[in-house]
């Protein structure tokens, strides 16, 4: 027995060498591991040689190396991004609505500004973006049927005789991160969607979210159009989901209905 015990020993130790320099690193390596391995099975044989001869030394490292392996895949998982190293992914929902004005028609270069997903004011990384514009069904003006899709159109609905024209990207704002939209013309009753997805480390995704930060609860949203001077009803919202098994389950919603807007305004979503 006390042979077996010197021999795993042997087998161990380069192992526990290369965890000591590598720390959790050497899981997250495959050439660190492979060193490892190797070396945990190169310094068994040597001294299992002493012991049981050239033949049952090679069969007693290599036993060793195949249950090190299954041991490692099964429960460690290797570039598997298990562990402390799982992300927590999100799904991000804000939309912009031109309700209606006194003369009702359109607003053009339209610019807006909704607040995305951010860890002390640093936006987080999100991917998928998507844009749907929506309008009023014919049929029932208070439904909302898809229009245009990422620029391809499904359907053309109201006074809408062409197609969307829109810029997107991130910009710093006095009240922090933002995602800004410019829009060529909005009709009454469109609405400006977007929508996408994103991941962050477990311990950081207590510290996401939507506001200015964690300390400072505000969030505000921003919209300008021309002609300047028209007062219009609009809305903002904007919702933050987290993925649970298989579902997004809300963790902040923000949303505002300004029934006589005006353009240039920074608006405080509750």
């Amino acid at each position: 027995m006390s042979k077996v015990l010197i021999v795993l020993a042997a087998f161990l130790a380069p192992i526990a060498v290369a965890a000591g320099v590598a720390g959790g690193a050497m899981l997250e390596s495959p050439r660190t591991l492979a060193v490892a391995l190797g070396a945990a099975w190169a310094l068994a044989a040597l001294v299992g040689y002493g012991f049981y001869g050239g033949k049952r030394c090679l069969e007693a490292a290599t036993l060793l190396l195949v249950v090190a392996l299954v041991v490692i895949v099964a429960y460690a998982r290797p570039w598997g991004g298990g562990g402390a190293e799982e992300n927590a992914v999100f799904l991000y929902d804000a939309s912009f609505t031109y309700e209606n004005s006194v003369d009702n028609l359109p607003i053009e270069n339209v610019i807006i500004s909704l607040p995305p997903p951010n860890i002390d004011n640093y936006p987080v990384l999100i991917t998928g973006f998507s844009w749907s514009l929506f309008g009023p069904n014919p049929e029932n003006l208070e439904v909302k049927s898809l229009e245009i899709q990422d620029g391809r159109v499904i359907q053309l609905l109201g006074d809408r005789t062409a197609t969307l024209f829109i810029q997107y990207g991130r910009e710093n704002t006095r009240h922090g991160p933002k995602i800004s939209l410019s829009i060529d013309k909005l009709y009454p009753r469109e609405v400006i969607s977007i929508q996408a997805f994103g991941s962050t480390p477990l311990e950081n995704f207590h510290d996401l979210t939507m506001c200015e930060n964690k300390e400072n609860q505000r969030i505000y949203a921003y919209s300008q159009y021309f002609p300047l001077d028209k007062k219009i009803a609009m809305s903002f919202w904007a919702k933050l989901s987290r993925k649970i098994d298989n579902n997004f389950k809300k963790v902040e919603e923000f949303s505002r209905i300004e029934e006589n807007g005006e353009s240039g305004y920074w608006w405080k979503l509750y």
